[in-house]
């Protein structure tokens, strides 16, 4: 088993552009990779370090874009893309191909390319937008990016973003895996933040990377954001 993970993780290396890999306490598990139920697969990270701007610290060259895994340490949208990219794997050669696809517009491993903002799956990935479905939504149009520049050499992205209050949620219309951007009013940008929702015991949360706790953990979606503008929600039809 051992000798198999170290020739997995060779041809993974040699295939594609890759600034770092690390699994974690998975390096000798796949089991991880098997997993489809999205509250047990979401759970096995619960408790990882949340480390800010996973893919944007200043030792990354826009200019030479690499692929960056690391479970050990993840912040709110690297979560759930790796979240997104493991239900649609079943060993890590899978799961980096899925990884790519998800991060990357057309599956190309470029700064440019990278999905920025949480209203970028929507355009690239296998993702519907439901916001308006749970209710009383509003919606706003924004040039993402444009006067405060977030993202150097990204252009301004018009774009439609919906939203709505939770307190306006038919909560019976959730499900879990559904994926949830706190809405933003700053113009150039379209969400703060990002988590999954989870429903137990007639509870709802939003399980996420915080940068509070400085971990993955489960908040209540409703006292979360009782002081929210409000949320944006995306439904994948993988």
């Amino acid at each position: 088993m051992i000798k198999i993970t170290i020739l997995i993780s060779m041809l993974v290396t040699s295939v594609f552009p890759v600034d770092y890999i690390n699994y974690g306490k998975f390096k000798n598990n796949d089991s991880l990779f098997l997993e489809k139920d999205i509250k047990k697969l979401s759970s096995k990270f619960l408790g990882v370090k949340y480390v800010s701007h996973t893919l944007s610290n200043n030792n990354i060259n826009s200019q030479k874009e690499n692929l960056i895994i690391d479970f050990d340490a993840l912040d709110c949208f690297t979560y759930i893309d790796t979240i997104e990219a493991l239900k649609s794997s079943h060993d890590k050669i899978s799961f980096v191909n899925s990884l790519i696809d998800t991060r990357y517009k057309s599956g190309k491993i470029t700064y440019e390319n990278r999905n920025h903002f949480f209203s970028d799956w929507i355009e690239s990935n296998s993702m519907i937008d439901i916001t308006c479905t749970l209710g009383n939504c509003q919606e706003k149009i924004k040039y993402l990016n444009q006067n405060e520049k977030y993202l150097k050499e990204i252009k301004t992205v018009k774009r439609k973003i919906s939203y709505i209050n939770t307190k306006d949620i038919d909560s019976s219309l959730l499900l879990d895996g559904d994926y949830v951007g706190i809405y933003t009013d700053k113009e150039a940008l379209d969400v703060t933040h990002t988590g999954i929702i989870i429903k137990n015991d007639n509870k709802i949360f939003l399980r996420h990377a915080s940068s509070l706790k400085k971990e993955i953990i489960d908040s209540d979606l409703f006292e979360y954001t009782k002081n929210k503008l409000g949320i944006v929600v995306y439904r994948s039809t993988n």
